[in-house]
């Protein structure tokens, strides 16, 4: 689920926005979505166990995972538009 949605958030961001704009907001995007959803598990669910909490360590990995997803999402939709277009960079 969440490699599927990042994937569809920088395919997004690789359409819509041009330039390394789209990069960088492919991967930036679902960090910052995955960071939020931690956060609000972490702050607003109530707590269903006992031991530390594990969303800074959850957000260093998942949030990596996602991110280069997102980034190479946008970038594969940059290059399908360019090829669409017909010119090498969008």
């Amino acid at each position: 689920m969440l490699i599927s949605l990042a994937a569809l958030t920088g395919g997004i961001c690789g359409w819509i926005f041009q330039g390394y704009r789209s990069v960088i907001l492919g991967g930036a995007i679902p960090w910052f979505g995955l960071l939020a959803w931690l956060l609000y598990n972490e702050y607003f669910v109530p707590y269903q166990g006992d031991g530390a909490s594990m969303w800074p360590i959850a957000q260093l990995f998942a949030g990596s995972i996602v991110a280069v997803v997102g980034v190479l999402a946008a970038v594969a939709v940059r290059e399908v538009k360019a090829r669409l277009r017909g010119s090498k960079r969008p």
